[in-house]
């Protein structure tokens, strides 16, 4: 574009470049000499015109920053779009999935029913496990009263049936938290279709 520009002014052969120089001096001439090359300078015919001002060289953090910016930017771009597909994707599931809200509730109680159903399970266990504890202890106690050592078995089974209670206490507490997870993802589903839909609730 300049080559076109300085070809197409009248006495474009005589172009005059002027630069600062080390001393904070304005100099002009017919070439920006070799240690001033990268800083920039303006390009004027030889009435004094401004032709052409050119910018100062970008250095190596300016270029590696502005590569850093672009690749952030694209980065964010790529992840906005796949949250974009993978929302898409979850609306087009819960469509072909569920036909009517009823639908909904029904998968979600269902769920729930079964994370119920191993909560009495593991309830059940704990009763046993506690009953079998108890018996043990109290056979502890009776034993120590009587001025006899404890068999090693006891006391192991003792801390093993303790141990089988806290993992079923731990299984019921999950169950629990399980229960509420599917809650809160049914009740999310659920606004979202009745948006996709266009309908309110009941």
């Amino acid at each position: 574009m300049l080559v076109l520009l300085l070809g197409a002014a009248p006495g474009a052969d005589a172009v005059i470049k002027c630069w600062t120089n080390s001393d904070g001096v304005k100099e002009c001439g017919n070439a920006v000499p070799a240690e001033y090359a990268q800083q920039g300078h303006e390009v004027k015919s030889e009435g004094g015109m401004l032709l052409l001002r050119q910018p100062p060289a970008r250095s190596v953090d300016e270029i590696t920053a502005e590569r850093l910016a672009r690749e952030a930017r694209e980065a964010e771009a790529a992840r906005r779009k796949a949250e974009e597909d993978a929302r898409l994707a979850e609306d087009r599931m819960l469509i072909d999935t569920f036909d009517t809200e009823d639908d909904l509730l029904l998968a979600r109680d269902g769920q729930i029913s079964t994370l119920e159903a191993q909560v009495r399970m593991a309830k059940g266990m704990v009763e046993k496990l506690e009953k079998t504890l108890a018996d043990m202890v109290a056979r502890a106690a009776q034993i120590e009263r009587s001025g006899q050592t404890l068999p090693e078995d006891l006391s192991r089974n003792v801390a093993l049936t303790q141990r089988q209670i806290a993992e079923q206490q731990d299984v019921i507490a999950a169950r629990r938290a399980e229960q509420e997870v599917v809650r809160t993802s049914f009740a999310r589903d659920l606004a979202r279709f009745r948006e996709l839909r266009g309908s309110t609730p009941e």
